[in-house]
C-alpha cells in the first residue's frame, strides 16, 4: 500500500492515521515517494505528519526528521526545477494549522532554506556572492510566477523571523546561503511600499546593527554582509533607504561623526581590502564618487580608496573590452 490516496481514506475511516502509517515504514524510498504525494496533494494527511511531528515524544522526532527529509529534499528539487510541483503547499497549510505549528513550518524551511554544510561552505563564498549578486538578481526575477516564487513570497511574511534567523546566523559565524538570504530580502523590501511598514523598520536596523558590529569588531565578513545586503535592498526598494548612493553617502561618507578616528581608518583599510572582490561598475562609480568625510589627517585613506575604485573601474572596462576577467591593480 504506497498510495497517499489509500492513505487517506484509511485515516478518514480511523483505520490507520498516516502518522502511525509512516513510522511504520521500513523503505526510505516508499516514505520519500509518500511524503512526495504529501507535498503535492494530500494537504491534509500533511497537516496531520505537521501535527504529530511537533510534539515531545520518540515518535514526534521521527516524524520531525521524516518531514524535515522531505522538505530538504522538495526545497532542492524546487532549486533545479521551480515547478517541480503543482502547487505551493503552505497557504493550504494555514488554514489546516494553528498558528504556532504553522510558525514552526515556516522556521524548518527557512532554516532548510539558508543553512549550508560546513563542507560545501568556504572563504570564498562571499566573494563569489559579491561577484555574482546582480546575476542572481535577474535569476530571481526569471522565478517569478513559479511554485519556488509563491513558496518564498510566503516564507517572508514573517519577516521579524528571518531577519532574527540572519542575525543569528551572523553573530555565531554559521554559513548559509547568502543567495537565498538576498533573496527574502529582496522580497521583504518589495513588500514595503510604503514608508513605516514593519519591514522597512527591520531592514533599517539589520544595517545598522550590521554596520556598529563592523566598526566595533573589524570584520571584513560582516563588512561583505553589509554591503550586499545594502545593494540588494536598495536595488528592490527605494523608499527604504533611497538610492545605494545615498545609502554609501550617509552610512560610509558621514562615518566620522559617528565613530573614533581609529574606526574610521579601520573601515576604510576594510573597504580597500575588499576591492578586489568588486565586479560591478556602477557600485565602484559610487565608491569612487561619493564624497567621504575624514577625520584630521585621515585624507589619505579616502585618497587612496578613491584612487584605487577608478583604478579597478578602468580594469573592468578593459577586462570588458578583451573579454579578460582577471583584475589586477597594484597598490
Amino acid at each position: 500500500m504506497g498510495s497517499a490516496r489509500v492513505l487517506s481514506l484509511l485515516q478518514e475511516a480511523n483505520i490507520l492515521s498516516a502518522s502511525e502509517f509512516m513510522l511504520s515504514l521500513d523503505s526510505i524510498e516508499l516514505v520519500q515517494q509518500i511524503m512526495n504525494d504529501l507535498l503535492e496533494t494530500e494537504y491534509n494527511l500533511l497537516a496531520h505528519i505537521i501535527r504529530y511531528a511537533y510534539q515531545d515524544n520518540v515518535q514526534s522526532r521521527s516524524l520531525t526528521n521524516i518531514l524535515k527529509d522531505s522538505i530538504r529534499a522538495l526545497l532542492n528539487d524546487l532549486k533545479e526545477n521551480p515547478n517541480v510541483i503543482p502547487h505551493n503547499y503552505m497557504p493550504a497549510l494555514k488554514v489546516l494549522l494553528h498558528p504556532s505549528e504553522m510558525k514552526k513550518v515556516t522556521d524548518e524551511h527557512l532554516q532548510l532554506l539558508l543553512l549550508v554544510q560546513h563542507v560545501d561552505y568556504d572563504s570564498s563564498a562571499m566573494d563569489e556572492a559579491i561577484g555574482k549578486q546582480v546575476e542572481w538578481r535577474d535569476e530571481m526575477q526569471t522565478l517569478r510566477g513559479t511554485v519556488m516564487a509563491s513558496l518564498l513570497s510566503e516564507l517572508v511574511q514573517d519577516s521579524a523571523n528571518i531577519i532574527d534567523l540572519l542575525n543569528d546566523y551572523i553573530k555565531k559565524s554559521y554559513p548559509f546561503s547568502l543567495k537565498y538570504a538576498l533573496h527574502l530580502l529582496h522580497l521583504m523590501a518589495e513588500t514595503a511600499v510604503v514608508l513605516e511598514r514593519p519591514e522597512v523598520k527591520l531592514l533599517k536596523n539589520l544595517l545598522k546593527d550590521l554596520f556598529r558590529s563592523v566598526v566595533e569588531t573589524g570584520s571584513i565578513r560582516e563588512l561583505k554582509l553589509l554591503l550586499l545586503f545594502a545593494r540588494e535592498i536598495s536595488a528592490a526598494n527605494e523608499t527604504v533607504l533611497g538610492t545605494y548612493a545615498v545609502w554609501y553617502k550617509q552610512t560610509i561618507g558621514e562615518m566620522t561623526y559617528s565613530v573614533r578616528k581609529q574606526q574610521f581608518i579601520d573601515t576604510m583599510e576594510l573597504l580597500t581590502a575588499l576591492l578586489p572582490t568588486e565586479r560591478n561598475q556602477e557600485v565602484l562609480n559610487v565608491h569612487a564618487t561619493i564624497a567621504i568625510s575624514a577625520p584630521a589627517k585621515c585624507n589619505e585613506y579616502v585618497l587612496n580608496y578613491k584612487q584605487l575604485c577608478r583604478a579597478y573601474i578602468a580594469q573592468l572596462k578593459t577586462a570588458d573590452c578583451s573579454g579578460d576577467s582577471m583584475i589586477v591593480v597594484d597598490d
